[in-house]
């Protein structure tokens, strides 16, 4: 048996399908105020998903709970821990703090003591950094301390310590560092609702470079990477391409039928942009979308490399971005 943390996300609900698929028990873990329903609608974009998803066994918590992580921790074979809070908003480092830090403390000392082997999904946003323009970032990449880095990002490194601290200890663990995830599911959501926004029409662009990975991709590489028993200890870049935000729009406007994108904005229009957003968020109540952290992350030009995957794995292919795009599009409405 397997057990799933942050199961009712983007990641963590395609993930439990492919392990139901792939013959795993599973076990998932929901927060008491969680629905269910868009984890359900995940499933049912894949073959007999109405029949996987009756598979899933749901434990009701959260990663804070340690009593009942541990219930099922020192049940199970592999802890895949996909919990994680993801926003660049400055008021939500008390929740980063909590999910991103202490819940993975208490998943990696559980793993450690019943001596279960664990999967952590990280991000790229704990890689180093790169010195110029067009170095690609890999696993090794060294952390320039003086570079500017949001909370999510300041967060997912002192996670990642946290479980290096608890590998000097006897942790079984392989780590992932995905890309920006791009899947079906979830709108309204980080990624998701990046999509939703663009295909209703969207005129502007930056000219900002980041990786992308198909959901799908991402949790057969973990799958992978979790059964490898002879893996242990190291981390892995899971990026399926490296493309300007462009490219990106343009690809999700040709299958929405809409324009692509003509107007470049420029870092000076970011900076209004956000800032106007942030008077209009004081003024409704709402937390808006474009932030500042999101503002400056729009104009990085970022690259990333799987190479250390591909090697191992030379038979693995990533889905282009056409593709990603073409199947979130099938099912989002």
């Amino acid at each position: 048996m397997v057990f799933v943390t942050g199961a009712t996300g983007l990641l963590g609900s395609h993930l439990l399908y492919h392990l139901v698929e792939g013959g795993q028990q599973v076990c998932a873990l929901r927060r008491e105020t969680s629905r269910l329903d868009g984890a359900h609608h995940v499933f049912l974009q894949y073959p007999e998903g109405e029949q996987a998803w009756k598979k899933v066994n749901w434990v009701t918590g959260n990663v804070l709970e340690k009593e009942t992580l541990a219930s099922v921790v020192q049940r199970v074979e592999c802890v895949y821990h996909c919990a994680a809070v993801v926003s660049f908003a400055g008021q939500d480092k008390n929740g980063l703090l909590d999910i991103n830090l202490k819940g993975t403390e208490n998943v990696a000392q559980l793993c450690r003591k019943y001596k279960v082997r664990l999967c952590y999904v990280s991000s790229i946003a704990a890689l180093g950094d790169a010195r110029h323009e067009k170095e690609i970032v890999n696993e090794d990449t060294p952390i320039i301390l003086e570079t500017i880095r949001s909370v999510y990002s300041q967060s997912k490194i002192a996670a990642e310590n946290i479980v290096w601290q608890q590998v000097r200890k006897g942790l079984e663990v392989v780590i992932v560092n995905p890309s920006i995830i791009l899947g079906a599911g979830h709108w309204g959501r980080s990624s998701s609702q990046l999509f939703l926004t663009v295909s209703k029409g969207m005129p502007f662009y930056t000219d900002g470079v980041c990786g992308y990975v198909d959901v799908r991709d991402v949790c057969k590489a973990m799958i992978i990477l979790a059964e490898d028993k002879h893996i242990e200890g190291e981390r892995f870049v899971i990026n399926g391409g490296n493309y300007s935000y462009k490219e990106l729009f343009t690809s999700i406007a040709r299958v929405s039928g809409h324009r692509p994108p003509f107007l470049e904005m420029k870092p000076w229009m970011t900076s209004l942009a956000w800032r106007s957003l942030a008077v209009w968020g004081k003024i409704t109540g709402r937390q808006p979308a474009f932030t500042k952290e999101t503002a400056r992350s729009s104009h990085h030009k970022s690259y990333y490399s799987s190479a250390k995957f591909l090697a191992r794995y030379p038979d693995f292919s990533f889905c282009s971005l056409e593709e990603t795009v073409r199947h979130i599009s099938r099912y989002k409405s």
